[in-house]
């Protein structure tokens, strides 16, 4: 983790009621190039059909200009291109790939916010954090119900979760902890962006966020990580 987000996640430890107000200029050049390291180079292209490859050939170059619109505050999210795989029960479930510079920079923005919630969450969350996930929950659950007494498991899900999520309550929530408006409505941008569908219509969501998947390279952007402070709210005002 860079010096500046050690930094970030000490005050978050430090003091739960902080509200950071300068993480909007932490999203510079060296936290991008850092950050391009940790995205996958095989995802599945969106909208603007630029590969790893090719954003990478000129990567310093397009780094830098993606800094300037950021600084000139005329960065503008593309669409994002929809994709349907299979489900278990014979329909489909639609998923969303964001274009590549769009992936780098919501990667950089994730890394800022775990830097801040992942103080936050509790020990037994297991969703889309770094480091642990189904198959870290499945072997923490078999210790359970082998050794700690448990005798029935259940099973919950919410259902159309991502499809109806209210961009205003989490935009409410990220507040929180968060006093940088630019840095706020970046991640707006995000939640409003269009979605290419792929009779070739643009949706507009009033409510929602797209589920990624393995193949976009970006499975725990920053949709994921607004889902964990969202049940992490819903949990914290029922103890």
């Amino acid at each position: 983790m860079q010096t500046s987000m050690l930094g970030i996640a000490k005050k978050a430890k430090s003091d739960k009621r902080y509200r950071f107000r300068n993480l909007y200029r932490e999203l510079n050049e060296e936290l991008l190039l850092d950050s391009w390291r940790l995205l996958r180079k095989d995802a599945a292209l969106g909208v603007d059909r630029m590969s790893a490859a090719e954003y990478e050939a000129n990567l310093a170059e397009n780094i830098k200009q993606l800094v300037e619109q950021l600084k000139r505050k005329s960065y503008r999210a593309k669409l994002v291109r929809r994709h349907y795989i299979p489900k278990g029960d014979g329909g489909v479930r639609p998923l969303g790939i964001p274009a590549t510079e769009d992936k780098l920079l919501q990667l950089a923005v994730k890394r800022l916010l775990e830097a801040i919630y992942e103080q936050d969450f509790l020990s037994c969350s297991y969703g889309y954090r770094p480091l642990v996930g189904a198959r870290t929950a499945v072997d923490e659950l078999r210790v359970k119900l082998q050794f700690s007494g448990y005798h029935h498991l259940v099973e919950a899900d919410i259902k159309g979760f991502f499809d109806h999520l209210s961009h205003e309550w989490l935009m409410r929530m990220l507040a929180e902890r968060i006093d940088d408006e630019p840095f706020l409505r970046l991640i707006k941008k995000w939640l409003k962006a269009g979605v290419l569908d792929t009779d070739g219509r643009v949706l507009r969501p009033e409510s929602g966020t797209p589920r990624w998947h393995h193949l976009t390279g970006v499975g725990e952007c920053v949709p994921a990580l607004c889902v964990r402070l969202v049940v992490r709210e819903s949990i914290s005002t029922r103890l």
